[in-house]
């Protein structure tokens, strides 16, 4: 059967579907149709039926592969620590990936970078980092649940996002400007795992909140300790320290 392929290869091919997508929208970004010659105006014309049909077929080989083809088609919402570390550390891994590629998607867009390359691939490799690195971490917050456990565990989680994302090869020419500065990631992937946090903290599936948005915000509303926990000497500590402060007062 088809969807028996190995999540590898599945995260794979979606991947370089995006590369080639990304590719294309980003040949496009600044042209301005009226000084175009005719074969730009093809050019441009071509590029856009490229990226639609690329785009269905990542939707085919979602429906194809995809071990629950509905749930891409749902909003996505940031959801607890058990939930993406359970004792069945492959159903997390695949939670984990989808969801925070498509956070990450969507932060990113919300922060102007909309044509950001993103890999699924990245969160898998953080995922697996989590556990080995800081599984005494996540233990803590699941089994206790105190504020002080979640807050640091997902602190170390911001870091590890943004390094691993930050440090992945753009093998893509000519479009590093497509891709956001250092302080967009950190942002964005401390909002990530801040809804991680509160949810986790909430000890219940999210509703119709929005924890990514209400994240954002609150962090944006405290941009100076968000500039000092980016510079200090030790940034699990003072994004630990941040989210402490923030979870209790977020819905």
């Amino acid at each position: 059967m088809i969807r028996d392929i190995s999540n590898e290869i599945v995260v794979s091919l979606k991947d370089r579907l995006r590369d080639v997508r990304h590719l294309i929208r980003a040949s496009r970004h600044g042209v301005e149709p009226v000084t175009q010659t005719l074969p730009d105006i093809l050019f441009d014309k071509a590029a856009r039926a490229v990226d639609k049909a690329l785009t269905a077929a990542e939707t085919v080989s979602i429906s194809l592969v995809s071990q629950d083809p509905a749930a891409h088609s749902t909003t996505i919402e940031a959801r607890g620590l058990d939930v993406y570390f359970p004792a069945d550390t492959c159903t997390g891994e695949a939670l984990f990936r989808r969801d925070i590629y498509y956070l990450t998607k969507r932060m990113f867009s919300v922060l102007g970078s909309n044509n950001a390359l993103i890999h699924e691939a990245t969160f898998s490799g953080v995922h697996g980092a989590m556990i080995r690195r800081h599984g005494a971490l996540l233990r803590a917050a699941k089994v206790d649940g105190g504020l002080d456990d979640i807050s640091t565990a997902c602190a170390a989680m911001a870091i590890e996002l943004q390094s691993h994302y930050h440090t992945e090869p753009l093998t893509l020419p000519a479009h590093y400007e497509a891709q956001p500065d250092t302080e967009a990631e950190y942002l964005c992937f401390a909002s990530i795992a801040l809804a991680i946090g509160l949810a986790t903290y909430a000890d219940h599936e999210p509703g119709e909140e929005r924890l990514v948005e209400s994240a954002l915000l609150a962090l944006q509303a405290r941009q100076d300790k968000f500039d000092q926990a980016i510079h200090a000497t030790d940034r699990a500590e003072a994004f630990s320290g941040l989210f402490a402060f923030l979870i209790p007062h977020l819905p």
